[in-house]
C-alpha cells in the first residue's frame, strides 16, 4: 500500500504560514494608518469667507478676521493673529488650540474635550470675550481656558474632570492679568478656577458638590459669588473658595451634611456673607449652628481682627 507522502503536509503548513504572513503585512499598515489618523488635523474652517487649506494650522491675518469652523476640530491650531478677531468653533475642541492672538477678540467654542492631547482656548493680549462650553479635563489630558493679558470676559459651562480623578486633572479656567469677569457652571471633579492678578469678579454655579473643586481669586480685590450675584454653595464635598491676597468680597456658604464632617472651606474673604447651611433637616439644629459659629469665627472674624 502506498504511503502518504510528507511533502503534502508540508505544503499545507507552508500555505498556512504564508497566509499568516500576508495577514500580518495587511494588519501592520492598517494599524500604522490608524495611528497616523489619530494625529491627523481635522477641520472645516473658513477665514474671511475663504475655505482654509488643509493642514494643522488655520491662520488669520494681522487685520480684523472672521474665522468660523463648522464642525469639530482635532489636532488643529486656530490662530487669529493680529486685529480684533471673531473666532467661532461650532464643534468640539479635541486635542486642539484656539488662540485669539493680539487684539480685542471674540472667541466662542463648544466643549473642550481632549482625547489624546490637550485642548486649549487663549484670548491673548487685549480685552477679550471668551465663551466656551464645558471645560472637561482628565489626569492625562488637560482642558484649559486662559484670558491672558487684558480685562477679559470669560463664560464657560461646567469646569470638571472625570469621575475618579478627584484631586487633579480637572478642567481649568484662568483669568490671568488685570480685571476679569469670569462666569462658569459647576466647578467639580478636580476643576479649578483662578482669577489671577487684578480686581476680578467670579461667579460659579457651585464648587465641590460631588467630589472637589477650587476657586481662587488671586491677588487683587476680588468678588466671588454664585450665579447672578447669589450665594455660592461650597461643598458638601471638598469645595474650596480662597479669596487670595488683598480685601476680597465673598458671598458664599458651606453646604453642611451632618452625616459626615464638614469638608467645604472658605478662606481669605474679608468682606461679604459667609454662612453655612445644613443639607439634612432630620438632624438637630444644634450641630449645624455650632458649626456655623465656628466657621464665622474662623473665616469672617480673622480678617476683621487683623485689619
Amino acid at each position: 500500500m502506498p504511503s502518504i507522502r510528507p511533502p503534502a503536509r508540508k505544503t499545507l503548513f507552508g500555505l498556512a504560514a504564508s497566509t499568516i504572513a500576508v495577514a500580518s503585512l495587511t494588519v501592520a499598515p492598517t494599524q500604522a494608518l490608524a495611528a497616523a489618523h489619530d494625529d491627523m488635523p481635522v477641520h472645516q474652517c473658513w477665514v474671511n469667507d475663504a475655505l482654509a487649506p488643509p493642514g494643522p494650522v488655520v491662520y488669520g491675518t494681522e487685520a480684523n478676521d472672521r474665522i468660523e469652523c463648522e464642525n469639530d476640530i482635532e489636532n488643529t491650531t486656530v490662530y487669529g493673529a493680529g486685529g480684533d478677531d471673531y473666532i467661532r468653533v461650532k464643534g468640539l475642541v479635541t486635542d486642539s488650540q484656539v488662540l485669539g492672538g493680539e487684539g480685542n477678540d471674540y472667541v466662542q467654542t463648544s466643549d473642550l474635550y481632549p482625547v489624546n492631547g490637550s485642548s486649549t482656548v487663549r484670548g491673548g493680549n487685549g480685552d477679550d470675550t471668551i465663551v466656551v462650553g464645558a471645560v472637561h479635563g482628565t489626569t492625562s489630558h488637560g482642558a484649559t481656558v486662559y484670558g491672558d493679558m487684558g480685562n477679559d470676559k470669560i463664560t464657560t459651562g461646567s469646569v470638571n474632570g472625570t469621575p475618579g480623578d478627584h484631586q487633579r486633572g480637572g478642567g481649568q479656567v484662568f483669568g490671568n492679568d488685570e480685571a476679569d469677569v469670569i462666569k462658569t457652571g459647576m466647578v467639580d471633579w478636580g476643576g479649578r478656577l483662578l482669577g489671577g492678578s487684578g480686581n476680578d469678579v467670579i461667579e460659579a454655579k457651585g464648587v465641590g458638590a460631588e467630589t472637589g473643586g477650587t476657586i481662587q481669586g488671586g491677588p487683587g480685590a476680588d468678588a466671588i459669588r454664585g450665579t447672578g450675584d447669589t450665594l455660592l454653595t461650597v461643598g458638601p464635598a471638598w469645595g474650596v473658595v480662597d479669596g487670595g491676597a488683598d480685601t476680597d468680597n465673598c458671598k458664599a456658604m458651606v453646604a453642611y451634611d451632618p452625616a459626615r464632617s464638614p469638608r467645604g472651606m472658605i478662606g481669605n474673604c474679608e468682606v461679604g456673607v459667609v454662612t453655612q447651611e445644613t443639607t439634612n433637616t432630620n438632624t438637630p439644629a444644634a450641630a449645624p449652628q455650632q458649626g456655623m459659629t465656628l466657621l464665622r469665627n474662623s473665616l469672617r472674624g480673622w480678617g476683621r481682627a487683623n485689619s
